[in-house]
């Protein structure tokens, strides 16, 4: 578990030197994405005039939100130099699970920044979250979020107190609904651990306060606000005890 935590900060810290992005949970970029799915790239088209980001045909092996696609925009160079330090570059037969959004001219496009991910070794965290955006789109395919979240301290008081707790799932999702934009009117749950612990994690949200943060000064909402609230489970490793995260290492 600290070899993980060490390597998150490692690429993190790497990443904010070179490309500052906002590090999310797939259930997060999943909300506030336009398209989400799992793809193939079958053909790259060369960048046009001063244009930053290039095409790619694309074949979609998995559909989980929003229209389906035939070509999609990645934020770099189609010869694989790199432009600036966000630039990615995926060739001919990646396999990607994707989240994009429309750009300025109505694209759908991705970039570094909304961390795409790669099933080139299939590691064990990857599965995880394509599991976890399959179970989402089974839930809710449309839901999309222009806002992010910050839950009051308690929350995460309560999942440290669980140091060294035995499961057996990877992860617990849950949709707390925001009736004042503050507290929780209802929480519901998606993808459960167990119902004794899950009732407890139940119980803790109801308590919990939000604040809300709008991308644009500009947006409105009217009704109750929905969050997806994911949480992990890791075993214990070595001396390390096992513990639940709302982070996905």
């Amino acid at each position: 578990m600290k070899i993980l935590l060490t390597l998150l900060i490692l690429i993190l810290g790497n990443q904010a030197l070179a490309c500052t992005c906002s590090f999310s949970n797939p259930s997060d970029r999943f909300v506030s994405a336009d398209f989400v799915g799992r793809i193939r790239i079958v053909k790259i088209h060369p960048n046009e005039a001063n244009d930053k980001s290039y095409k790619a045909d694309v074949e979609i092996i998995e559909h989980f939100k929003g229209n389906k696609i035939k070509s999609i925009y990645i934020a770099g160079r189609s010869d694989g130099e790199l432009g600036s330090s966000c630039d990615v570059y995926f060739p001919v037969g990646s396999d990607l699970l994707v989240f994009a959004k429309s750009d300025s001219n109505g694209r759908i496009s991705f970039g570094m920044c909304s961390f795409p991910i790669e099933f080139e070794n299939n590691l064990d965290q990857n599965l995880r979250d394509l599991e976890t955006v399959r179970v989402l789109s089974k839930y809710d395919s449309v839901f999309t979020a222009d806002y992010d979240t910050v839950i009051s301290p308690n929350f995460f008081e309560f999942l440290e107190s669980k140091r060294g707790i035995q499961l057996k799932e990877q992860y617990a999702l849950f949709e707390v609904v925001l009736d004042d934009r503050v507290s929780p009117s209802e929480v519901n749950l998606i993808k459960g651990f167990a119902d004794e612990i899950d009732s407890e994690i139940i119980d803790e949200l109801l308590k919990s306060t939000w604040k809300i943060r709008f991308h644009r000064k500009e947006s409105f909402i009217e009704g109750p606000l929905k969050v997806i609230v994911s949480v992990y489970f890791y075993p214990a490793e070595g001396e390390d005890k096992s513990l639940v995260s709302t982070f996905a290492l």
